[in-house]
């Protein structure tokens, strides 16, 4: 099976110019609209929180020019994964907060561990979709400014 393909922004490595260009064109064959990310339905949120963060990253993500309507679900998951996460961070912060809990079966870690665990995967899986990553927008960043300054040679030559 085929690797997916980064987007040209996060390509690393030696590219042809002929192919950059070519990939460039492509990606902006499939660059969607960002009007839908405006026009969440609160119902998709889990509480105030969610809403707040997916706000919060939205106006951050659309910053950097690389997120669309079809990022909107990514985003969503992430927003409610964060709110669950302050959440359990919230519980397990309390004083009678109990590490280790008595069951039928004998003792055990308290489910609370479980949840954080798993909404900071399903953070890390959301946001790395996105981009969100210091290392994914440094990379974005880089390549940025490598076409700028490819721009820059093509027009003006080197001066």
């Amino acid at each position: 099976m085929a690797r997916p393909r980064k987007i040209i922004s996060m390509q690393t490595g030696n590219i042809k110019k002929d192919v950059r260009a070519r990939r460039e064109y492509e990606e902006s064959l499939i660059k969607t609209d960002g009007d839908e990310l405006e026009k969440v339905p609160p119902s998709v949120f889990i509480d105030a929180v969610a809403k707040k963060e997916y706000e919060r990253i939205r106006k951050n993500l659309k910053s950097i020019e690389i997120i669309g309507n079809l990022d909107r679900n990514s985003m969503i998951v992430y927003a409610n994964a964060y709110s669950m996460y302050m959440k359990a961070s919230k519980e397990i912060k309390k004083k009678d907060f109990e590490p280790v809990i008595e069951t039928s079966s004998g003792k055990k870690p308290n489910p609370m561990y479980a949840i954080l665990e798993q909404t900071k995967k399903d953070m890390d899986t959301a946001g790395n979709a996105l981009g969100m990553s210091a290392s994914s927008r440094l990379k974005i960043a880089a390549e940025k400014a490598k076409g700028q300054e490819e721009n820059l040679m093509q027009m003006f030559g080197d001066i």
